[in-house]
């Protein structure tokens, strides 16, 4: 039996980043939780209208969305209760900004994983604008990425991303991996080929 819940934001687990925005020497630090790939080369943004960082994106037509380790917990939660109007969040929580080339938006050296993109187009959604970027550039620490049959892969279980579960308002880490995405499913694709002969 299934309890039904009406709408709801649980929706969950998401990534809880931390996204740049600004000018040199002013660039904020905002927590992200509404956010998402559109497609292979696409970041999604929810903002309110009003926030301060939509007014900086919109500014430089870029931002920077960089993933932090479940380690990073507080310092994600910080810069996402404080406006960084009147607060240097750099300073406050001790993250380290570090200069790019493609954007001029720094990443966060603390975070593993760091995308640069450019702000394509922005959609309207009531109180919400939804901040389409579009990826420029793609930084990863080198210890966490391994060579895998000729390909670079990124071991998750060294990335320890940070993930926000919108049922109770927590942040939580990612657990064991289950298998391979475009490959675990095979097994019953080709057991229902079996069914049909």
């Amino acid at each position: 039996m299934k309890k039904k819940m009406g709408p709801s934001d649980l929706f969950f687990p998401t990534p809880a980043a931390l996204v740049v925005s600004g000018e040199a020497p002013h660039f904020n630090i905002i927590t992200i939780a509404w956010i998402g790939m559109v497609d292979t080369e696409k970041v999604g943004i929810g903002l309110l209208k009003n926030q301060y960082s939509l007014a900086l994106m919109r500014r430089t037509e870029a931002f920077t969305v960089n993933i932090p380790t479940s380690r990073l917990f507080r310092e994600v939660d910080y810069c996402g209760i404080v406006s960084g109007k009147d607060t240097d969040k750099w300073k406050a929580t001790g993250l380290t900004p570090v200069p790019t080339e493609k954007t001029k938006i720094p990443i966060i050296q603390e975070c593993p994983l760091n995308i640069e993109c450019e702000l394509e187009r922005e959609i309207e959604l009531d109180d919400l604008v939804l901040v389409v970027g579009r990826f420029v550039e793609t930084h990863v620490d080198e210890d966490k990425v391994e060579k895998e049959g000729g390909r670079l892969r990124i071991d998750c279980e060294k990335m320890d991303p940070l993930v926000y579960f919108a049922v109770g308002n927590e942040y939580w880490s990612v657990g064991e991996k289950q298998g391979d995405a475009f490959f675990s499913g095979l097994k019953i694709k080709e057991k229902g080929k079996e069914k049909k002969e």
